[in-house]
């Protein structure tokens, strides 16, 4: 099935000059949502501040959440390294590898 139907594409790819184009860009993340997304995100983080060390599951959750964000921002900043978070991308590296030592310290279990 897929080789008729790329017999049948291929013509229609390589004799159209935009189609090489339009489909790299179709692969090109949209940055400016995904900034966007991210930075609603960040303004729904919990903050490690407020959970009590002493109730673990709170703790384990915040810190998972925020190792999640951080990792996502990573992403980011690597396929969209014009983003307004370029600058703090470090700054976001650094929390995330001490949060992720915090979450094995805790002996936290992933949930998502």
């Amino acid at each position: 099935m897929h080789v008729c139907v790329m017999r049948l594409l291929a013509p229609l790819l390589i004799g159209s000059p935009g189609a090489v184009g339009m489909a790299g860009a179709a692969l090109l993340p949209d940055c400016k949502s995904q900034e966007a997304k991210l930075v609603k995100e960040e303004a729904e983080l919990p903050r490690l501040e407020v959970a009590s060390p002493a109730d673990r599951p709170v703790t384990c959750i915040t810190l998972e959440t925020i190792i999640a964000f951080a990792s996502r921002l990573k992403t980011h900043v690597a396929h969209c390294p014009v983003s307004g978070y370029a600058p703090s991308a470090a700054s976001w590296e650094a929390t995330r590898i001490d949060y992720a030592r915090r979450f094995i310290e805790n002996r936290c279990q992933r949930t998502f």
